[in-house]
């Protein structure tokens, strides 16, 4: 059982930072026809002897995360992308079940990784778009993994083609935001950020653009008012439409002042056909802006 980190740091270690200033500054036929009676006829090609495609045989992520204020995570820089890659025998289970199905919220946010039998696939792999392509670099048997890639160079909603030496199979990126409500969680610095305000009532957020073949999941994480101590967290996952609430319920029991980070993620999970073992690579692309507000 993993635990899912909240804020890509130990509770413990790293807490959020507020300074007060007064100075702000902006952010970023269907048819029907009679039958016809016909003599019965041999077929003429021979039954296919190709083996059913089936199971899952890899597991791979491509995922940018922009925070907006990284000083006020104890963060070094603004924008990570990580693209991992996971190969295996086949299996029944998904790598993704940890997300919450669309309608529901928790405070506690587990996931189950499944058991596997690592595969080599060569010593790196290849991930090429034709404008763009990088490498990953095989960390443990059956684990690539890369840091490399610049935000600048990514391909929006676009097709990129994955290489091994026992075959490959391709992904679908996905996109950022053009907009998020309220703007205020996107404040850059220290001095103003936590402006957006977070009611314990209800807190409503909305985007653009949307999907309608994603997941959109949002976690308020809540600090003391000084940022030392973290307090909990609630998830909720919906359809990524624009628009979510986060029930009043998950919210009451913060005292107003305390200090929020707020993570805005949209999350596409599809199954692609690959010639390795014959079977399926589960794909994860996913794109994470991580603001600031004050519960109220």
């Amino acid at each position: 059982m993993i635990l899912l980190a909240l804020l890509a740091c130990r509770q413990g270690d790293i807490g959020i930072v507020k300074v007060y200033e007064e100075t702000r500054d902006s952010a970023i036929q269907d048819t029907q026809q009679d039958p016809v009676a016909s003599e019965p006829s041999e077929p003429t090609t021979e039954p296919s002897t190709e083996t059913q495609r089936s199971g899952v045989t890899g597991y791979t992520s491509l995922h940018l995360r922009q925070v907006a204020c990284p000083a006020c995570m104890g963060e070094s820089q603004e924008i990570t992308i990580t693209f991992s890659a996971q190969f295996h025998q086949p299996i029944s289970d998904n790598h993704t079940e940890w997300i919450p199905a669309n309608g529901q919220c928790t405070t506690n946010l587990i996931g189950v990784s499944p058991s596997t039998n690592p595969i080599d696939v060569g010593p790196s792999i290849i991930v090429d778009a034709g404008a763009h392509n990088f490498g990953a670099e095989q960390i443990v048997t059956g684990l690539y993994e890369t840091t490399s890639i610049w935000e600048s160079q990514l391909l929006r909603d676009t097709t990129y083609n994955v290489a091994t030496t026992e075959g490959g199979y391709n992904f679908i990126s996905t996109h950022g935001f053009d907009f998020i409500e309220p703007y205020t969680m996107l404040w850059v610095d220290p001095s103003y950020a936590f402006e957006a305000a977070i009611y314990r009532s209800g807190a409503t957020f909305t985007w653009a653009p949307t999907s309608t073949d994603s997941i959109f999941m949002i976690t308020v994480a809540v600090y003391s008012w000084d940022g030392s101590q973290f307090l909990g967290y609630v998830t909720c996952a919906g359809p990524d439409n624009g628009s979510m609430v986060i029930p009043a319920q998950y919210l009451q029991a913060y005292q107003a002042g305390s200090l929020a980070a707020i993570h805005l993620e949209r999350h596409k999970v599809e199954l692609v056909e690959t010639d390795i073992n014959n079977s399926y690579v589960e794909t994860h692309m996913s794109w994470e802006v991580v603001g600031t507000g004050t519960i109220y």
